[in-house]
């Protein structure tokens, strides 16, 4: 069988999209199947692609546009011929006529729930061409029951249809290494204790009330923390970090982390806060879990699904009792432990490996749906 992969996301380090492709292409291919992989790619020079075997059944095709409007409906559909495939899986959209049956990973509906958190531009292309993909897909594969309801009802598919195939979490956030996490805090300018937020600087992810809230940790308990906010620019981030201003004085912003160092950062907390307000998934959620970190999250969405009772669940624009959410956690040193103990726990019912087994037996699915008719 014939798989074409659009691999391009994996080359936009620091996003969720990022870390979903790379995470799952790399457990597909170490479970070898006798299957040919076509991985579609902008540039195939990105260092991660030197983290794919090299097997002669694994091709890297760079395409040679990077804009979507041309790269996906032209160059990527044309590839799907000249590969003769039976199986192309993208995120999100893909091009109107394709070889093979269509796989699509649909993260969440978050352009429609919160839009004023994307350009104009990205919502009405999303509201465009993803029911489009949606429809035509013969398997939707998303990371949440959340996310599978809302896209059932948005767009009125079967849920036959919709896989749900819980994301990841890798093993290195779980790893014990003081040595590596001090050389970490150092180089990025950090010093314990503090509390950690890790996801791009978009509104969605709620970062002025959690300041706000923060702030009011601070004024009521006097505790030694800072803030540490960790991720990549995103739509808008100059308004989100001028709101920012005047609560400052404990704040650190590091900017893009490199990935092999988010497991350090997250170990060395004493507290990850992820108070977004729309997530199909919450990977940091899991990430902070598997680190042993104690976690607040909202109780909207998905993340109450992925965290379970394995930390607090707050009201995301309440910012009392994200106040005191963050207060509990930080200063109770029993509930920290049991937040610690019940979230490593839960955080190894994820993994990378099944969540590549399921998707590789969706494409057998979907491909004996192609052989069928």
């Amino acid at each position: 069988m014939n798989i074409g992969i659009d691999v391009h996301a994996s080359e936009a380090d620091g996003s969720g999209n990022c870390t979903y492709i790379r995470r799952i292409l790399l457990a597909l291919l170490a479970l070898d199947p006798p299957h040919d992989f076509f991985l579609y790619a902008t540039d195939r020079n990105h260092p991660f692609y030197g983290d794919i075997p090299n097997r002669p059944n694994i091709h890297l095709r760079e395409l040679p546009v990077r804009r979507p409007f041309l790269r996906i409906p032209f160059f990527l559909a044309r590839a799907t011929v000249r590969d003769k495939l039976d199986i192309l899986h993208v995120q999100y959209i893909a091009p109107p006529f394709h070889r093979g049956k269509l796989v699509a990973t649909i993260h969440d509906l978050a352009f429609l729930h919160v839009p004023e958190t994307f350009s104009k531009f990205f919502v009405w292309r999303s509201k465009v061409f993803i029911r489009r993909t949606a429809r035509r897909a013969a398997r939707v594969i998303t990371g949440s029951c959340f996310s599978r309801d809302d896209i059932v009802a948005t767009y009125g598919l079967d849920p036959r249809k919709i896989e749900v195939v819980p994301y990841g979490v890798s093993p290195e956030f779980a790893k014990n290494d003081p040595a590596r996490d001090e050389a970490v805090l150092s180089a990025h300018g950090i010093r314990r204790p503090y509390v950690l937020f890790v996801g791009r600087l978009n509104s969605r992810k709620n970062l002025i009330s959690l300041a706000r809230a923060f702030e009011r940790m601070k004024a009521a308990t006097r505790l030694p923390h800072r803030l540490v906010i960790v991720g990549k620019e995103d739509f808008e981030t100059a308004k989100t970090l001028a709101s920012l201003d005047d609560i400052r004085r404990d704040v650190v912003l590091t900017g893009y982390v490199p990935d092999a160092d988010l497991p350090s950062l997250y170990r060395q907390a004493d507290v990850f806060i992820y108070p977004s307000l729309f997530e199909g998934g919450g990977l940091p959620v899991l990430e902070a879990m598997a680190a042993g970190v104690p976690v607040v999250t909202s109780n909207v969405s998905s993340l109450p699904e992925i965290i379970g009772d394995a930390g607090l669940v707050v009201d995301p624009l309440d910012l009392d009792e994200m106040g005191r959410a963050l207060i509990r956690t930080a200063t109770d040193p029993g509930f920290r432990e049991e937040c610690r103990n019940k979230g490593r726990s839960r955080a190894e019912l994820f993994s990378w490996d099944a969540a590549a087994r399921k998707t590789l037996q969706i494409y057998e699915d979907a491909a004996g749906l192609l052989f069928r008719e």
